[in-house]
């Protein structure tokens, strides 16, 4: 009888051990990408994916033409099934905005930030972005190029980053567009 249980017991492990090995992601920003595809937005277009602590991540994306562009991100976590999107939202992209901002809450998905802002430059002289909270603190956020000409940034921080004050610079520091991040 003990020798079947340990038999049996070792088919069981080797099953599920076969199990994740093909089903656990060989590439976890292909295997994001596809996630966020499958939102099933007319012309989305995935721009970036940032990892963050672990098994946590963040995709930006654009989906629609035209008038009807808009820009989003999703904070996805992994699990034993795989990436999962736990929560996210676009915003339409605005005729007279060049930063294009929106914000998302961190608190309770990710334990190391807080907050999250993010836009889509449509202004091609604004090179840098820079963000000031509303106690002082000072950031430069990311920009990313994507799909040879688009380009949006980014700052992910631990600390409130609504009523912030957001400046588009030039490469020889012109404000371009400076905006209050509030609702």
């Amino acid at each position: 009888m003990g020798k079947k249980v340990s038999f049996l017991l070792i088919i069981v492990l080797l099953v599920i051990g076969i199990y994740l090995i093909n089903v656990s992601p060989k590439d976890d920003i292909e295997e994001i990408q596809k996630v966020v595809i499958a939102l099933e937005q007319p012309e989305l277009t995935v721009a970036y994916i940032e990892l963050l602590e672990q098994n946590k991540a963040i995709a930006f994306y654009e989906w629609g033409h035209g008038e009807d562009s808009s820009f989003g991100n999703v904070i996805l976590e992994e699990n034993f099934l795989g990436w999962e999107i736990v929560r996210g939202g676009s915003l339409y992209l605005l005729e007279d905005s060049k930063l294009n901002w929106g914000h998302l809450e961190l608190r309770g998905y990710l334990s190391s930030y807080t907050d999250l802002i993010r836009g889509k430059i449509t202004d091609p002289d604004i090179e840098k972005v820079q963000v000031i909270t509303k106690d002082g603190k000072e950031y430069q956020a990311k920009v990313i190029k994507y799909n040879s000409e688009g380009r949006f940034w980014f700052l992910i921080a631990n600390g409130e980053l609504l009523d912030a004050t957001v400046t588009g610079l030039s490469f020889d520091g012109k404000v371009i567009e400076e905006i209050q991040t509030s609702y």
